[in-house]
């Protein structure tokens, strides 16, 4: 195995703004010796969480990091709002202190004990509050963006729905090339993505305050025609009474 190569690897995404302990990471997809193979990253800053994807080929015998798929999800605070018998924030809370990761069943489990699955109890009660939610337009923007911030990530993916549709809505993201051992860092990265993400906020409202525009002369445009057609009919109700 090349440990060379995986320390100069690892030298070059510590550079960048990686972890440190990104090389073991590196050590344990090098040894299965894959011809190609991606690690993801979560790095906080702030707020935010940056995620970014790392994508590796193999070639002649050593692995290059060819770029990397940085991406934010902007996820605003659950208002204090009750839609459709719902209250946003209450369930942003139950759904926090849900352990999302847990896989196994605990040693006591007893199908006929409610005791032993609490946590599988609490799911199903937040699943159907979640259901509720997305009956209205507004309320399924909310429960997209909960599955969003507590599904991804922990293999619940397949329950989140469209979730492409989903992410182009809350996330903005961008590749990042490698170019001779080098790249954009991972804090200009997320400058870059902030600003993205500010212009589509921009876009989202213009386009949101032209379709009003466009309903206020519209309705305003019907309002002068109905005034017209009525001065019309009053003409011509004149002239066959003269």
């Amino acid at each position: 195995m090349n440990t060379k190569n995986i320390t100069l690897l690892a030298g070059m995404l510590t550079r960048t703004g990686f972890d440190p302990g990104i090389g073991y990471r590196l050590l344990q997809q090098v040894c299965f010796r894959p011809a190609a193979f991606s690690l993801t990253e979560k790095i906080q800053k702030g707020d935010d969480v940056l995620a970014c994807t790392l994508f590796f080929e193999n070639r002649n015998n050593e692995y290059n990091c060819v770029y990397y798929d940085a991406a934010i999800s902007k996820q605003a605070a659950m208002p204090e709002l009750t839609v459709n018998g719902i209250n946003l924030h209450e369930l942003d809370i139950a759904m926090q202190n849900i352990n999302w990761n847990a896989q196994k069943a605990a040693e006591e489990f007893r199908l006929d004990d409610e005791s032993t699955w609490v946590r599988e109890k609490n799911i199903a009660q937040i699943v159907t509050e979640l259901t509720r939610l997305s009956v209205t337009e507004d309320g399924k923007a909310f429960s997209d963006a909960l599955k969003v911030k507590y599904w991804i990530g922990v293999g619940l993916e397949a329950f989140v729905g469209n979730l492409s549709a989903i992410q182009n809505r809350l996330e903005v993201s961008q590749r990042f090339y490698f170019l001779d051992g080098e790249a954009i860092g991972v804090n200009e990265a997320y400058r870059f993505l902030l600003n993205k993400w500010m212009e589509k906020k921009m876009l989202a409202k213009k386009k949101t305050d032209s379709q009003e525009t466009g309903s206020i002369n519209s309705s305003a445009s019907e309002g002068k025609e109905i005034k017209l057609l009525k001065k019309k009919r009053i003409g011509r109700t004149r002239r066959s009474i003269g």
